[in-house]
């Protein structure tokens, strides 16, 4: 991360109104840019036409498939970023679903959906290669 990148974050107390507003611009700006994503991905899909050869079709139901996936991948986004979003509302953005203790600016930057903080999501993964052995 630049240190560019956390200077335009605003000072203060943690989670300050600036600082609410300036996550939640970054949150509706990549909003835009998985709504525009998913647009496109639903245009391509839309145009994939029926190949009279099998081979052509097997192409165009593999691409066919993976718009799919694309479009789930953008919808499980999309309703990340509305959970932040309406967490900024709530007054709980920023702070570990998990502990209650801060996220930290910087790792929201990196991930402005962040739920839980560094040590806590390394506890979960933890954990979770642990039961998946």
């Amino acid at each position: 991360m630049s240190s560019f990148t956390i200077n335009r974050v605003p000072g203060g107390d943690y989670m300050n109104p600036a600082q609410k507003e300036f996550f939640e611009g970054v949150l509706r700006a990549r909003l835009g840019e998985v709504a525009d994503s998913a647009r496109a991905a639903k245009e391509a899909l839309a145009g994939l036409g029926i190949a009279a050869d099998a081979l052509d079709q097997g192409l165009i139901e593999e691409e066919r498939n993976t718009l799919y996936r694309t479009l789930e991948r953008l919808n499980a986004q999309s309703a990340e970023i509305t959970r932040a979003i309406q967490a900024i509302k709530d007054d709980e953005y920023g702070w570990c679903e998990d502990t209650g203790e801060e996220i930290g600016l910087e790792r929201l930057i990196a991930q402005p959906t962040a739920k839980l903080s560094a040590v806590a999501q390394a506890r979960m993964e933890s954990a979770a290669a642990h039961y998946n052995r």
